[in-house]
């Protein structure tokens, strides 16, 4: 999925929607990280609180549209195809 096709089908969306990645558990994305060598923008886990849509769109406001957007994973990142919609979250994978 690239950053301007998730961007325009969020567009209608509440900016305090949680995002998560749908993992073998649901773990929250915490942070962003540009790779501009490999066009993409891989999205971070951590213990912190999860990003909410307004903090996301805001960090990537200076990024390619055109990124694609990954998980940042051991020893590869992972794409990201797609999300889905649960009350109070947007769950990526």
């Amino acid at each position: 999925m690239r950053l301007i096709d998730f961007n325009l089908s969020t567009i209608d969306l509440h900016p305090a929607l949680k995002l998560y990645w749908e993992s073998t558990t649901t773990i929250p994305i915490t942070d962003l990280q540009v790779v501009a060598s490999t066009n993409q923008l891989r999205l971070l886990s951590g213990t912190g609180p999860a990003l909410t849509l307004d903090q996301f769109r805001t960090r990537c406001q200076q990024v390619d549209p055109q990124t694609n957007l990954f998980m940042a994973t051991d020893p590869e990142p992972l794409r990201l195809y797609g999300y889905r919609l649960v009350p109070h979250k947007i769950l990526l994978g």
